[in-house]
């Protein structure tokens, strides 16, 4: 296996991404977080990239950041470049999941602290049956720097948040499926193949359409329900005027597959 921290693979209009530290859990180091970045601004140029999938190597999805390189800097009296890299690893998964493709994690094992934040920035969640999975952070005395307590309380429940950040417990990939982060748990063996055809079933249909609706999964929420509606007929309006909506509608009435140009 390569030793690159992150793989990244695009095939059949589909980026795979892969931590690749499985010695290490896939902790988040320094030469990882560079290999993600490197890998998101690789999928932001690849104009025919149309899903990604995002998974680990070995035995854990991201046990989250690397705990032994953060002791390391306080060791060595230098919290500004702890609180710097934090802030990177921030900034790095707000690119990732501004990405105007449909993004699905593939947990195929321990989802921990930045591995969670990382699951978050994330449209669609599998998890593989046995996967353990939850914050963590309290455990060491740490705190959330990738976005939990931003992003989980507007995932699940307030309450069900409250008990993962304050108990540190790690939950099963069932208990994630009734809170509603995970979209569906499946056995291991099955994990890669079941994400593969999500991600290419996605990848057939408008790139436009694909992006929009992303949009407005994503910002809806956060709108009355006023401003939700009027936000929908906006996106709507420029929709009505691209080809790919005439594309599709041409195909059915045809009844053959379309052939979305992204425009």
């Amino acid at each position: 296996m390569s030793e690159k921290p992150v793989l990244l693979e695009i095939r059949d209009r589909v980026a795979w991404v892969t931590l690749n530290r499985p010695q290490q859990l896939n902790a988040l180091s320094v030469a990882m977080i560079k290999g993600l970045d490197e890998a998101v601004e690789a999928i932001a140029a690849d104009r025919d990239c149309r899903a990604v999938v995002l998974t680990g190597a070995g035995p854990a999805f991201c046990a989250g950041g690397d705990l032994k390189e953060f002791r390391q800097l306080l060791e060595d009296g230098k919290p500004d470049e702890l609180e710097t890299f934090v802030r990177e690893i921030s900034a790095l998964f707000a690119r990732l999941e501004a990405l105007p493709i449909p993004i699905i994690a593939a947990l195929n094992g321990t989802t921990v602290a930045g591995g969670l934040e990382l699951t978050l920035c994330c449209d669609i969640v599998l998890a593989a049956e046995g996967a353990r999975i939850g914050d963590g952070h309290v455990r060491f005395g740490v705190l959330p720097g990738g976005g939990a307590a931003a992003r989980l309380p507007r995932k699940i429940p307030i309450n069900k948040a409250a008990e993962l950040f304050l108990s540190g417990e790690l939950k099963s990939a069932e208990w994630w499926e009734r809170a509603g982060l995970v979209s569906r748990v499946v056995p291991l063996e099955k994990l890669e193949m079941e994400a593969k055809k999500l991600a290419e079933t996605i990848a057939s249909y408008s790139q436009l359409a694909g992006s929009d609706m992303k949009i407005m999964v994503r910002r809806t929420p956060d709108m009355s329900l006023a401003e939700g509606l009027a936000f929908e007929l906006e996106i709507f309006s420029v929709h009505a005027r691209r080809e790919d909506l005439i594309e599709g509608l041409r195909a059915f009435s045809e009844k053959r597959p379309p052939h979305y140009r992204g425009r």
